[in-house]
């Protein structure tokens, strides 16, 4: 199932929000070696772990297999507080309609043994995807791997490269925004092979209408 934390939901919210730190550090850090993440409680949070961001996950049985963190651009993020020197001086598209997402990944111990992509991927992407216009944005900052381009290029995002990819922490990074489009959708679901939708979000279940934590069938 997919569950939503924002501002409306995140002081009820304490126990979602643990399972999904304890999964970013799980991920980021004991599997990543992420090391600047690392905590003695095995939780990765950050200056950026406030109300104000969006937190997307995907709960099996009660543990999360799949998860994003979007972050505003009108308040300090990663691209400007974190790795400025990626932009290499360069602008990066900001605003109430662009956010940085950021802490994407798919539980490793989950992915299908053979080369079909992996589902659990497909719709995190996805749930971004179709979240993108209840959110009322446009686009993403991103800062991926260069040979992310073209995989998002292939799930119906107009990505562009902000800067030419440099090093950053022993790994190849180039920032990205990553703009939306009518197909997005439709081509994030024929790159992974899924149908259907993430969640059934209705056009008027805003996130400043959201009460609770939201739970939406995969």
């Amino acid at each position: 199932m997919i569950t939503v934390v924002d501002s409306s939901n995140y002081h009820q919210s304490s126990d979602l929000l643990d399972a999904m730190y304890t999964f970013r550090h799980r991920v980021f850090v004991d599997i990543m070696k992420w090391e600047a993440c690392r905590r003695n409680d095995g939780r990765d949070i950050d200056q950026f772990d406030g109300p104000d961001c969006v937190h997307i996950a995907a709960f099996d049985n009660g543990s999360v297999i799949s998860y994003s963190r979007l972050l505003p651009t009108t308040k300090p993020h990663l691209q400007t507080h974190v790795y400025p020197e990626l932009l290499q001086g360069r602008p990066a598209p900001t605003g109430p309609h662009i956010m940085e997402w950021t802490r994407c990944a798919a539980a490793p111990w989950r992915r299908p043994n053979s080369l079909a992509a992996d589902p659990n991927a497909g719709r995190q992407f996805l749930a971004v995807t179709e979240l993108t216009l209840a959110l009322g944005l446009i686009g993403y900052l991103a800062q991926v791997h260069p040979t992310m381009i073209t995989k998002l290029s292939a799930m119906g995002w107009d990505v562009e490269p902000l800067a030419l990819p440099t090093r950053y922490d022993g790994h190849l990074v180039v920032p990205i925004y990553m703009e939306w489009k009518p197909g997005t959708a439709d081509a994030t679901r024929r790159a992974f092979g899924l149908k259907g939708t993430a969640y059934d979000l209705l056009p008027h279940s805003m996130p400043a209408q959201w009460g609770e934590p939201l739970r939406y069938a995969s």
